[in-house]
This record gives structure tokens, C-alpha cells and sequence, in this order.
């Protein structure tokens, strides 16, 4: 179509040619445009390959950084220190008094009103309960009745043992008299047996005095008086032989009818003292028979008294029964109020209003007015440390007090494994009871190698700890975990003195990320 009008218009072709020729320039440098456009595209893109290159290189160089952390262990070291092991022990217990105070009651009363709890703090004469007045009226009412029942009976008793002393005293009397009469008769039957055997005893040896010579020796003397005879008639020469014969048989013939009379005669003297001595052995004998059972009957007369307490027994009764009343009046003279008689804390009651009390204490508390001392127990793990003088800090959760210097007193070893631990608490500052914690800590002699105990293994071969060391590797100077055995010396909850091949300045590993072996690469990341 714009050919066509070319053709009818000359002037205007001239003009289109002019059109074209710059259309086709400007093409021209369209296309120049077109083609260094396209040349900074495809530089462009070649950077960006190039660049994308490096930054790939440099992801894959971080991923195998974070990759080779990953493999490595990280960890961290110490060295070596020089210290005492430090054994601090905590001893959880109560702060309380030496001793405690029982309010003790008469039994079967009715309590009218309770004025005080568990725990409270009372000062001394506050009320602390009071007994039903109706009921105290009639308990007393009951006593006095039973004190004159009392009455009656020790009268009752010292007049039947009255009766009875009196009974034994007769029989007592009534033994005795017939005792000195049977002594009086038998020592009379004695006495005279006596002198008779005497008497008898008396002739025969009187009889014996008197016994004729024997017949050698009425020889004898006939002999000597037959050569004195006859020297005699030889003086007068009247002598003759047949003079001297009839003189010796003579005399020899009357020694012999003497003494055969005096031998009769003598035993029937002995045998009169025999019978003498036999009746007096009788009488001795009967008469300490007499004597023994008159003895007797005044033993068993006396033992008819019987000592009877009953009355003594009764009157005891009778007494504390007074004495209790007499508390009962004094307690109605208060209105039935009882007050408390120290300064401390209750610890327990066990009654309530409308119970009947009992022979168990109605109240106990401590007694502010004792000295205070710490209890409290402990395992035996830790009762070495704990020894009798042993300085310690109290701390009571009560009043924020803290006391320094307070020593044990006591170590007690109970079972079930634990001990018991007393303390004195001498100060101004403990008012009251409360919760407590008594602690101290004990140290162990200075020793060179001392590490945590966190840094401290065992295995099959015993104790170890793990060094870390520089070696020269093909990635270069590196870390490598080296395993070193250990002798524990001793060890408390942080630390463990040690002996083996480690100095001063050797890297012990107390933690890491992962488990070491021996000849690991490792990685420091705090030192």
C-alpha cells in the first residue's frame, strides 16, 4: 500500500527514500545496541558463574568446617591445681531445750476450756486450760466419802490387831509359865539325882583309900617280919623255928579274907555309882527335853502375832487421798483455771474441751528457762568428720540467726546406718526453739595434684584422666587425646587428689561434647 502511493506521488519519493535510508541507520544502531546488550548479558552471566563458583567453594568449605566440628569433640581443659579437699557437711536438726516440762493433772477430771495449741509461745503463768467446776465439785464430794470409809476401816484393823496382840501376849505368858515351872522341877529332879551319884562316887573312893595289900606283897612283908622276929628271939633266945612258921601263914591268911571282902565290897559300890550316874544322865536328859518343848510353845505362841500393815497400808491410801483433795480445793479456789508454770513453746497437748484427763501428760513444752542445744542426724558416710568439739555454724530459719563456734557435744551412733548429733547453744541470741542447719566443713592435707572430678574416668585398668597434646599431622598442628592412668589418693564431692605421668602443665579434658578415645583428634573451645 505504501508502495502504490509512492508511485503516484514523485515529490513524496524522494522524500521516503530520505525515510528509508534513516529507518535503516537507525536499525543499524539499533542492532549495535542490540548486540553489545546482548555481549554484557552473556559477560554478566559468565560473572555470575564465576561467582556462584566461589560462593558453592565456600558453602562446601563451611559444610565440611561444620561437618569436621560435628567429628571432633570440643572440649574443655584445666590444668593441674595444688589444694586442700574441702568436705563441707550440712546437718539438717531443731534447736530445741535440754529438757522438757510434763504438765501433769489428777486423772478422770472433765477439762471446761482449752486455751492454748500446739506451737504456741506462753509465758509463765498464762492460763492454759481449766477443769469443769460441776465436776470438780462432785470429785470432791467423792474423795471426802471416801476418806471417811478410810476411817472406818484403820479403826476397824487396829482393833482386831489389838485383839490379837492381846491373845498372844497370854499365850506368850501362859509358855513362859510353864516353862520356868517344868525348869524348876526338872532341875530339881537333876540336883538330887546329882548328889546322889556324888555321894556314891564320894564312898568308893573313899572304899578305895582302903584296899587291903596285894598277896605277893603280904609275902613280903611276912618275911621281913619273920627275920626281924626272929632276931628278936635270938636277942632273948626264945626264937624257934616252928614260932616263926605259924606267925607267916597267919598273917598271909588275913590278907587275903581282907582283901577279898574289900573287892566285894567295891563292886557293889560300882555298881550302885552306875546306877547313880545312869538316873542322873536320865534326869539331864528329860530335863532338856522339858525344857526344849516349853521353849517351843513359847516360840509358837509367838509367832501367833502377826504383823498386820493393813492400817499403815490404809492410812497411806488415806493420806494421798487428803493430799488430793487438797489440791482439788486449791484448784477451786482458782475457779478450776491452772496456769502455766515456765516460759516455752507447746509441743503437745493432748486435750480438748469436754476429754476426761489421764495419767499421761496433758501438756508438754520446752522449757525457755534450760539451756538450748542443736539435734540432728546424719548418715555414717558423714559422721567421721563429726567429732565431739568439733567448731560448727548455726543457722536457724527462725530470727535469721547465725552462730559461729558452736561445738558438738555428742555423737550418738543409733541404726539404721545414721548418727545423732547434739550440739550446745550457749547465747544470748536463741530465744526460741525452731529449725535448724549445723554445718562445718573439713579439709584434708594439701596435695600437689588435685583435678575435678569430673575429669577423673575409670575403666578396666583402673583410674584415668585424658591429656590433650599438640602433634604435627598432615592437616597440621593438631590436638590428640592421650589416656594417662591415675592413683586416686582421695576425693571429695569436686575434687580428686591424684598421683601419675601429669605436671603442672598438662591439659586435663573435664568436659566434652562427645566420648574421647585415645588418639582423638579434639578440639579445645575453652581452656
Amino acid at each position: 500500500m505504501q508502495l502504490k502511493k509512492e508511485a503516484r506521488s514523485p515529490a513524496a519519493g524522494s522524500g521516503a527514500s530520505a525515510s528509508r535510508g534513516i529507518r535503516q541507520i537507525s536499525a543499524i544502531a539499533e542492532a549495535g545496541s542490540l548486540l553489545r546488550r546482548i555481549k554484557n548479558m552473556v559477560f554478566k552471566k559468565q560473572m555470575n558463574a564465576i561467582i556462584l563458583f566461589f560462593a558453592v567453594m565456600a558453602g562446601l568449605t563451611v559444610l565440611s568446617r561444620i561437618a569436621d566440628s560435628f567429628m571432633i569433640p570440643q572440649t574443655a581443659v584445666t590444668t593441674l591445681e595444688e589444694m586442700e579437699l574441702k568436705y563441707p557437711v550440712e546437718i539438717e536438726g531443731r534447736v530445741g531445750t535440754e529438757r522438757e516440762q510434763a504438765v501433769c493433772f489428777r486423772e478422770n477430771l472433765r477439762i471446761g476450756n482449752v486455751y492454748v495449741q500446739k506451737n504456741d509461745l506462753v509465758e509463765k503463768g498464762d492460763l492454759l486450760f481449766s477443769i469443769d467446776m460441776e465436776d470438780l465439785t462432785s470429785k470432791m464430794e467423792q474423795m471426802e466419802q471416801e476418806i471417811r470409809k478410810y476411817d472406818l476401816q484403820i479403826a476397824d484393823i487396829e482393833n482386831a490387831y489389838q485383839e490379837q496382840v492381846n491373845l498372844q501376849n497370854q499365850n506368850i505368858n501362859r509358855a513362859k509359865e510353864d516353862y520356868n515351872t517344868a525348869l524348876r522341877m526338872t532341875e530339881k529332879e537333876v540336883h538330887t539325882a546329882y548328889i546322889e551319884m556324888e555321894n556314891i562316887k564320894n564312898k568308893l573312893e573313899q572304899h578305895d583309900s582302903l584296899k587291903p595289900e596285894s598277896e605277893g606283897l603280904v609275902n613280903q612283908k611276912a618275911d621281913e617280919k619273920g627275920i626281924v622276929r626272929q632276931k628278936e628271939c635270938l636277942e632273948a633266945k626264945e626264937w624257934s623255928e616252928g614260932d616263926y612258921g605259924e606267925t607267916e601263914e597267919t598273917a598271909i591268911s588275913d590278907r587275903k579274907s581282907a582283901l577279898e571282902k574289900w573287892s566285894q565290897k567295891r563292886g557293889e559300890l560300882e555298881q550302885e555309882y552306875d546306877e547313880k550316874r545312869k538316873s542322873y544322865e536320865n534326869a539331864v536328859t528329860s530335863r532338856d527335853e522339858s525344857l526344849k518343848e516349853a521353849a517351843r510353845k513359847i516360840e509358837d505362841a509367838g509367832r501367833g502375832e502377826n504383823k498386820n500393815n493393813s492400817a499403815a497400808l490404809q492410812q497411806i491410801e488415806k493420806e494421798s487421798l487428803e493430799n488430793s483433795l487438797q489440791q482439788l480445793h486449791d484448784l477451786r479456789e482458782k475457779n478450776g483455771n491452772v496456769y502455766s508454770e515456765f516460759e516455752g513453746r507447746i509441743l503437745e497437748c493432748s486435750i480438748s474441751t469436754g476429754s476426761i484427763t489421764t495419767l499421761e501428760p496433758v501438756i508438754i513444752l520446752e522449757d525457755f528457762s534450760q539451756p538450748f542445744q542443736f539435734e540432728g542426724v546424719i548418715t555414717k558416710k558423714d559422721s567421721p568428720f563429726a567429732e565431739e568439739g568439733t567448731e560448727c555454724t548455726l543457722e536457724m530459719m527462725q530470727g535469721s540467726v547465725l552462730l559461729d563456734g558452736v561445738k558438738i557435744s555428742e555423737v550418738t551412733e543409733e541404726e539404721e546406718g545414721i548418727c545423732r548429733i547434739t550440739a550446745k547453744v550457749d547465747s544470748d541470741l536463741v530465744h526460741q526453739t525452731g529449725n535448724a542447719v549445723l554445718s562445718f566443713t573439713e579439709s584434708s592435707r594439701r596435695y600437689s595434684k588435685c583435678v575435678p572430678l569430673s575429669a577423673l574416668y575409670s575403666g578396666n585398668m583402673g583410674y584415668y584422666v585424658i591429656e590433650v597434646k599438640e602433634e604435627e599431622t598432615v592437616l597440621g598442628i593438631q590436638w590428640i587425646a592421650e589416656y594417662v592412668p591415675v592413683t586416686l589418693i582421695e576425693n571429695n564431692d569436686g575434687y580428686a587428689a591424684v598421683e601419675g605421668e601429669i605436671s603442672e602443665h598438662s591439659k586435663i579434658v573435664i568436659k566434652a561434647s562427645k566420648t574421647i578415645k585415645e588418639g582423638d583428634r579434639v578440639r579445645i573451645a575453652e581452656e
